[in-house]
């Protein structure tokens, strides 16, 4: 069961938006609830409520709250919904790579390029990464993969810095970067992995985490970890 929301105050498009998703739903055998929401206030508080939301079409132009906005507000504390931003301007692509948008799509909006959209959002929510469990300090910890931010080799060891935490673990780095999605995660050097979701920019030696801490970046590395980071982030094809 998909939960797709579109957040739009044109009623028109609102509505011809939700009879193309509807027709790629009953394309591809699936089940979804469609949500509609005419602006980014009401959406933000049905979200609030229930954080269960899979896929949200998102207008950026609106009264009030506007798209951009929500979507930082979203992002605070969920990085797994995957948002699609729908703009009659191309002006605003630059501010959403800061929420992690999926996807750009200009009005009036192409069936063909929707569908493509969702389809790699539907992809993204079956790899999305779950958990590791780790012992660390005679305990055994598990922790989301999506809050895993990087990893260092030391010794026999890891350093695992999380969104929440650091943790010490008796592993080997290549075993790690064997349970972690590369959708999500790149080698960066020998003795580092970082999640591609909180990169901030990358350099041709470092490259810097949203946290600010800069980690090596190995010449031979240097290109695929630059290709992981425009893949991920900019795979608009307006």
């Amino acid at each position: 069961m998909l939960n797709i929301a579109i957040v739009d105050d044109e009623n028109v498009q609102a509505l011809l938006l939700s009879k193309m998703v509807n027709q790629w739903v009953l394309n591809n055998n699936k089940t979804a609830t469609i949500k509609l929401f005419s602006n980014s206030e009401s959406f933000y508080f049905a979200w609030c409520e229930d954080k269960s939301f899979d896929i949200l079409l998102l207008d950026i132009q609106m009264k009030g709250m506007n798209g951009i906005e929500l979507a930082k507000e979203i992002r605070k504390t969920d990085d797994k919904l995957s948002l699609i931003f729908v703009t009659g301007l191309s002006d605003y692509m630059n501010l959403g790579y800061d929420v992690s948008a999926l996807h750009y799509l200009i009005k009036p909006v192409d069936e063909t390029k929707l569908f493509s959209c969702l389809d790699k959002a539907c992809g993204r929510i079956r790899k999305e990464p779950s958990f590791i469990v780790v012992t660390t300090e005679g305990e055994n910890v598990r922790i989301p993969k999506s809050e895993i931010v990087s990893a260092e080799a030391f010794g026999h060891y890891i350093k695992l810095e999380t969104l929440k935490a650091s943790y010490e673990i008796k592993l080997n780095i290549s075993e790690l970067e064997k349970v972690l999605d590369k959708d999500y995660f790149i080698r960066c050097h020998r003795s580092y992995i970082a999640g591609i979701r909180y990169i901030s920019k990358i350099g041709k030696k470092e490259l810097t985490l949203e946290n600010g801490r800069n980690i090596p970046v190995s010449r031979s590395l240097y290109h695929s970890v630059n290709q992981a980071f425009i893949k991920f982030f900019k795979e608009a094809d307006l």
